[in-house]
Order: C-alpha cells, then sequence, then structure tokens
C-alpha cells in the first residue's frame, strides 16, 4: 500500500471549508466563554496552582515536582496581563481549544467531516476538561500536545514525510516538559506499530531516530537539569504513585477509580467506550486498531496501579483523545450511534454548565451541598488578610507557616504586600516538599515569628524549636456551605530547632498515627 493512498483505503473523509469553519467557531466561542468565565470568577487559587506561579517568577529547566512547561506558560500569560486568578489560568482554555482542532482535523481524516466535528466538541465538552479549562494544571497542557501528536503520527502514516516526524519528536519532547504522562506516548505508538501494517511501515528505524532524537533536543536541557538535581523531578513523580512494593490489592479503589472515569469523560461516553472495546474482539480496521492502541496502555496502567496503590481520576486522561475519536468516529455511522452522540453532548452539556456556573458564583455549590469540591479554591486572600494583621499587631520580623499549601497560598496573596518574609518550617532534617526545600526558616531570617499553623497536630514539635513561644489564639475563615478553614497562630522568639534525631522522630510518627 503507497503512502498516498492510506487515507483512502482506511476510509477518510473530505475536507469540507464549512466543517471547518463550524468547528472553528466553536472552539474559540467556548474559549471566549471560558475566558469570561475566568476574569468573572470569585474564586482563588489552588494551592498547587500558586504553586505554579510561584515557580514561574524565576524561571528554570525543572521543578521540584512538576517540569517546566507549566511555570514558563504562567510566566508568559501573567507577564502580559498581570498576575490575576484570570491571567495564571488564562493559558488552559485557549489550549484545550486548540487541542480540540487537532482531535477535529484528525477525525476529519479518519472518518470524515462530520465525525470530525463530533470529536472536537466531544473533548471540548468533556466534563474533565470544562473543569481543567477552569484551573491551570499540567494536563491543561499535556493533553493538548498529545492531541497534536497523534495527528503527526497519522500524517506521518500516510504520506511517511520528514516534515511529520520532526512534528511528532517536538510534540513527544513538549509533552514530557509539561508532564511525564506523555512518556505513553512511545509505548502507545509501539503497540500501533505491532498492531497496525501502516503504521508499522511507516515508523522506520530512520524516522524512529528522527522522532528520537527531536524530542531529545527538546527534552534534554529538562534531563541534564534533574541529573544535575538530584532526580528531583523524577523521584517526587515515582513517590506519587504510592506503590509500597507489597502484594496486597485494592479492589476498593480499582473500582473507585474505574467509577470515576464516568465523571472525567461523562457517563454516555464512559458507556460507550466499554462498549466499543467489548466489541472490538470480534475484528477491527486499521483505524480501530491505530486509535485502541493509544486508549488501552494508559487505562490499563492506571488500572493496574489503582489496584496495587491509588490512582487519581485525571491519571488515564491520556487515554482519551484517542477515546474520543474512536467514538465520534464508529457511532457517526448509524442512527442508534447518532443518538447516543447527542445523548452524550447534552449531558456533557448539563455537567459543563453546572461546573461553569460553580465558577462563576461559588453560592451554587453551597445550595446544591457541594462547596467541599470547591473549599480549596476559596477564602485565601482573607487568610492570608488575617496572617498580616496578627504580624502587625505582634511586630513580626518573619512568618513562619508549617503546611505547603498555606506558604504558596501566602506567597502569592502576599505579593504586593510590604511587610517581614515568609518562611516554612521544615519537619524533618531534609525538605519533603518544594517549599521546605526553597524557603526553610533558618536561624538568621529574624528573632521574633508569627507562627500560622495549620498543621496544628505539630504545634508541640514547633513548640521545641524556640527559645520562647507563645500561643496567640485560633482563626477560623468561613468558606461557604459550613466549611471553614482553621488557624492557630504563635509567636516564636529564638529559633533554634530541635535535633532530628530518633526520639524526635519517634514523637513524630506518635502523632501522626493518632486518630
Amino acid at each position: 500500500m503507497g503512502p498516498q493512498t492510506v487515507t483512502d483505503a482506511l476510509g477518510a473523509g473530505p475536507r469540507t471549508r464549512s466543517a471547518l469553519g463550524l468547528f472553528l467557531a466553536l472552539a474559540g466561542g467556548l474559549a471566549a466563554l471560558r475566558i469570561a468565565g475566568l476574569i468573572a470568577s470569585p474564586l482563588d487559587l489552588h494551592f498547587d496552582e500558586a504553586q505554579y506561579w510561584y515557580w514561574s517568577r524565576s524561571l528554570e529547566l525543572g521543578y521540584y515536582s512538576k517540569p517546566p512547561l507549566i511555570a514558563w506558560t504562567i510566566a508568559a500569560t501573567t507577564s502580559l496581563f498581570g498576575n490575576g486568578e484570570w491571567a495564571v489560568r488564562l493559558a488552559a482554555p485557549i489550549a484545550h481549544a486548540l487541542g480540540a482542532v487537532a482531535l477535529f482535523l484528525l477525525g476529519r481524516r479518519l472518518y470524515g467531516a462530520a465525525a470530525g466535528v463530533w470529536a472536537g466538541a466531544l473533548w471540548l465538552t468533556m466534563p474533565a476538561v470544562w473543569l481543567s479549562s477552569a484551573i491551570m494544571s499540567t494536563d491543561a497542557l499535556v493533553l493538548p500536545i498529545w492531541s497534536f501528536a497523534l495527528y503527526a503520527l497519522w500524517r506521518l502514516t500516510e504520506d511517511r514525510k520528514v516534515g511529520w516526524a520532526v512534528a511528532l519528536g517536538l510534540a513527544i519532547g513538549l509533552g514530557s516538559l509539561a508532564k511525564y504522562a506523555m512518556l505513553y506516548f512511545p509505548l502507545c505508538a509501539a503497540l500501533a506499530a505491532v498492531w497496525s501494517k501502516p503504521v508499522r511501515a511507516a515508523l522506520s528505524p530512520a524516522r524512529i531516530a528522527i522522532i528520537a532524537a527531536t524530542a531529545l533536543v527538546v527534552l534534554g536541557p529538562h534531563v541534564v537539569w534533574n541529573a544535575l538535581n538530584e532526580f528531583k523531578t523524577v523521584q517526587h513523580t515515582a513517590a506519587n504513585a504510592n506503590v509500597d512494593g507489597g502484594f496486597a490489592l485494592h479492589p476498593q479503589e480499582f473500582f473507585e477509580f474505574l467509577g470515576s472515569q464516568a465523571g472525567v469523560v461523562g457517563p454516555v461516553l464512559f458507556v460507550a467506550l466499554f462498549a466499543l472495546l467489548a466489541r472490538a474482539r470480534r475484528g477491527t480496521s486499521e483505524i480501530d486498531r491505530f486509535l485502541i492502541a493509544f486508549i488501552l496502555p494508559p487505562l490499563v496502567i492506571i488500572l493496574m496501579q489503582a489496584l496495587i496503590s491509588r490512582a487519581h481520576a485525571n491519571w488515564a486522561a491520556a487515554a482519551y483523545p484517542a477515546a474520543v475519536l474512536w467514538i465520534a468516529g464508529r457511532l457517526i455511522a448509524s442512527r442508534i450511534g447518532r443518538i447516543t452522540l447527542i445523548a452524550a453532548m447534552a449531558t456533557q452539556v448539563a455537567l459543563g454548565a453546572m461546573v461553569f456556573a460553580v465558577g462563576v458564583r461559588p453560592q451554587i455549590a453551597d445550595a446544591i451541598g457541594l462547596s467541599d469540591a470547591i473549599k480549596r479554591t476559596r477564602g485565601w486572600a482573607e487568610t492570608v488578610d488575617a496572617i498580616e494583621a496578627q504580624a502587625r499587631a505582634a511586630g513580626a520580623d518573619v512568618i513562619v507557616v508549617d503546611h505547603r499549601a498555606l506558604f504558596f497560598e501566602t506567597a502569592y496573596y502576599w505579593r504586593d504586600r510590604d511587610g517581614p518574609p515568609v518562611r516554612m518550617w521544615r519537619i524533618g532534617e531534609t525538605a519533603q516538599n518544594h517549599a521546605e526545600d526553597i524557603a526553610p526558616l533558618q536561624t538568621g531570617d529574624g528573632t521574633r515569628a508569627l507562627i500560622a499553623h495549620m498543621e496544628m497536630r505539630y504545634l508541640p514539635l514547633m513548640r521545641d524549636d524556640f527559645v520562647g513561644f507563645t500561643p496567640l489564639g485560633t482563626f477560623a475563615q468561613p468558606l461557604g456551605g459550613g466549611e471553614e478553614r482553621g488557624l492557630a497562630f504563635s509567636i516564636g522568639e529564638g529559633f533554634a530547632p530541635a535535633r532530628r534525631d530518633a526520639a524526635f522522630a519517634a514523637r513524630r510518627a506518635a502523632i501522626e498515627r493518632a486518630p
């Protein structure tokens, strides 16, 4: 089969300008709506977002727990539009819109223009994408890049041009700078080559060398940074998997993760995906095998991770660009399939409207009992106001916090204020998170510290790190719906940290074992 005939043989549909115009209008309009929602939203930054913003103040080739692309992206948007919450999050809806364009283009080539529109629209309205467009996360960057990589690989399969090999290498390298989950892509591509003769022909040794070399040019500096910094990012990513090395299975975690995927893609698409996978055993086309190769590995790997340890709902998100393409392409061919697509879209738009409404008016979450879902993005500015008032009243020359969330939120909402520096109390001998690594409290940081306790259980340990220690009382920040954030304040004088020896470790372990 010649390179120019692969598309025709596999049933790719025609290109239509009207479909492209329709889809660009849809993607652009939805992105504009989401940006307007970001500007209107009163929600504060989640502490992960605050941490990424903190990183963006100093551009590096890597950071403690994530590759650098998210910090670089935030640096770009905030340099243009300031440091407001909406500007920190601005790239998320734009990136998802661009990723949907890649899915439209690939869907159009695989199944026709109508399928391309459906694939892109399904992606844009997935519940997880509604949420991911409202916060700044690594998923908001890696998933669009994954979609472009998928498109580049298919174009390489069609015409074997070196430019598509270079584009694929760039996408793999750039995606890996967003999130290491991009490294599933070569595994999926290898499986696609095993299952599909056209893909296998496209991935010749010479083209693989071009793809790998291009990816390494992009990713190489980050690899060097990791090597020079004790592979911090890699170690954190491995530790986050939380595999204890035992043989115990956790079926409850397995089924909880599996069920959570209905919330990621929407309940109708969830059922449709597994129905198609069940039917795929009876025979598949080249296109089916190509897309299934990019669905199964992330999904199966994370299902196994959930079974032996734990897994967050978004960890298998790399499976879903190919999944929406496959679902749209297969279902559009039949009447019942088209009805299913309409039902999926209606369900996803309804769920998305709720997510959007809660982002703009959080009181809706309070009214329907979902306050807990957004409490980590509320009340941080007011919490920092309370810390500032306590610091000024106490005449403190340094502010000390005991939780990384409180550190990064304080760093963000303290950014334009005159006052003492913010430092992180280190509970162990060595840093256990990025805040402890970059801003630990040291003996020269001040003589009178205002301490904001978020981890009240560790207060007895912190007391022993100061010559003088005076509790000031507690503070509760309402978060809506009956939720609140509790802090305690103390004054610490003469920082003289106790030895982190076996006795200290035993005291800490006893505190952490206590109910």
